[in-house]
């Protein structure tokens, strides 16, 4: 490091356990290993420091598929570990169709979130990729991103509560073949 910027990079979580296998449901899930999440302190973001720190968050895994679903991935800040949280996304893919079927086709995600504004509505940026590698190795990339609109536009949420940064998934369909599960999921603090 040459501590030009006087930061240095933190891991802030990685797990050391497989996550459960998400399958059997269409409900938005916090899908990351439990051992995983990455955990910002209160005031992680402070006021006069917090603007520009970022997290980088990559996850590794496999997936499975029947009857074309749709899949939504995404990176919340969550205030219970393991508690999906609506209020806290900061970055999605949105609803994205997968291939029509498959089992154990391997997907990576990796997204760099932040912050733009701090104090109770702060705002954050996030882009990135999910991509997912079908039956015939061909790679299907999608936008994780903190917004749809391009240029992006920022996600409100408050710098001064604590969070866990974790990764959820919905499938569009239940069904036991449509199934994700992470086997590595790793949020480092880039400043």
């Amino acid at each position: 490091m040459s501590w030009t910027t006087g930061t240095q990079t933190e891991t802030l979580g990685v797990n050391n356990a497989v996550g459960a296998a998400y399958a059997s449901s269409s409900t938005a899930t916090s899908v990351s290993p439990a051992t995983g999440a990455g955990y910002c302190p209160a005031n992680f973001w402070l006021p006069t420091y917090g603007q520009s720190k970022s997290l980088l968050v990559k996850a590794f895994g496999v997936f499975g598929t029947t009857s074309t679903p749709s899949l939504t991935i995404g990176i919340t800040a969550n205030t219970t570990q393991g508690t999906y949280n609506s209020s806290g996304i900061l970055a999605t893919t949105g609803s994205v169709a997968q291939v029509a079927s498959g089992s154990n086709m391997p997907w990576e995600l990796e997204v760099l979130i932040t912050n733009v504004t701090t104090g109770s509505s702060g705002t954050f940026l996030a882009d990135g990729l999910f991509k997912g590698y079908d039956t015939t190795t061909a790679i299907h990339a999608f936008r994780c991103s903190s917004s749809s609109a391009n240029p992006n536009t920022a996600a409100t949420l408050s710098s001064q509560s604590a969070y866990y940064i974790e990764m959820f998934a919905t499938w569009s369909a239940s069904s036991s073949s449509n199934t994700l599960t992470v086997y590595d999921f790793a949020v480092i603090g880039l400043n």
